[in-house]
């Protein structure tokens, strides 16, 4: 289900309240980009899966960037089926070993292929891959107008609006934009749709309750950097006991985030951190199978 930054604010805005947060403590800005923040965590906790087809051409070597959604150094390939047919077929899938296929070979230039080395598929052939990709962001159907002069943008930039001065900005990196320019129709005016990202709904309380645990991180900060030798003792007690009980609260939140999607450390439950044992394979291997993941109970 498709969710824009507005449905996950609404939620964890209502838990910031009942935890007497003041929403001044952490401006909407601040509380959109926890929001991604906790998205990015989870696209690495529990990432999205994408699923293509790439057409043989009689060699080995496929280039990594030929699927859409792949993104370098994040996205890993699950399955590969081949000889892949239509749905409509009726055929039985077969999949290949993980040794007849290799997503991580490299060549100068750092172009990432991926290489099979027992079979040519030819181009009547079809290779169906499964990959892993972070969950993206993409233009909602909730809009603002900017009356702006001079903006500068267009169409496909990233923006948001600053908090100060409601003034709207270019994004140096889309992952801290809210916003993206739909319609430029002049030089001073734009219209920017909210961003949105699509995720499995019986999720989205958990990656409320991590969003929220972000914010609360950051209003504990805001306390705590509480120095200003004009403020009297009791007002500075007051800030150190709100940072305490803000960092406290974050812990929690965070953690019922992690019990939701089983990746704590809880008692008697199989704990995903391990240790790395090296195989000393040949050096021709690719560099992700080199290491064996020990992992142990915790």
């Amino acid at each position: 289900m498709a969710f824009p930054l507005s449905v996950f604010s609404a939620q964890v805005d209502g838990m910031l309240a009942s935890e007497g947060a003041s929403l001044t403590d952490c401006s909407q800005l601040v509380r959109y980009r926890q929001i991604k923040q906790a998205v990015e965590r989870y696209s690495t906790d529990r990432p999205d899966q994408y699923t293509e087809d790439l057409t043989g051409d009689g060699g080995k070597y496929y280039p990594i960037t030929s699927l859409t959604k792949f993104v370098d150094y994040f996205s890993r390939v699950v399955w590969v089926e081949y000889p892949a047919q239509a749905i409509t077929a009726d055929h039985q899938p077969q999949y290949l070993d993980d040794e007849a296929w290799w997503d991580d070979y490299r060549v100068s230039g750092n172009t990432r292929y991926l290489f099979f080395p027992n079979h040519s598929p030819a181009l009547t052939e079809t290779v169906r891959v499964q990959y892993t990709a972070p969950y993206q962001w993409v233009a909602s159907s909730v809009t603002s107008a900017i009356s702006q002069v001079a903006h500068g943008f267009v169409v496909g930039d990233y923006v948001y609006q600053q908090t100060s001065d409601s003034t709207w900005v270019e994004a140096p990196d889309q992952r801290i934009a809210t916003h993206i320019i739909t319609v430029q129709p002049g030089a001073d005016t734009a219209t920017a749709a909210l961003l949105q990202t699509t995720l499995p709904t019986n999720d989205f309380f958990a990656l409320c309750n991590l969003a929220a645990g972000y914010c609360c991180q950051a209003i504990a900060d805001k306390y705590s950097r509480t120095s200003d030798s004009g403020i009297n003792a009791d007002s500075v007690g007051n800030h150190v006991t709100r940072a305490g009980e803000f960092s406290r609260r974050a812990k929690e939140l965070i953690a019922l985030y992690e019990k939701h999607l089983g990746i704590g450390a809880d008692e008697g439950r199989f704990n995903p951190a391990g240790e790395f044992i090296s195989l000393d394979v040949t050096p021709g291997w690719p560099a992700s199978r080199q290491y064996l993941h020990h992992g142990g109970w915790s």
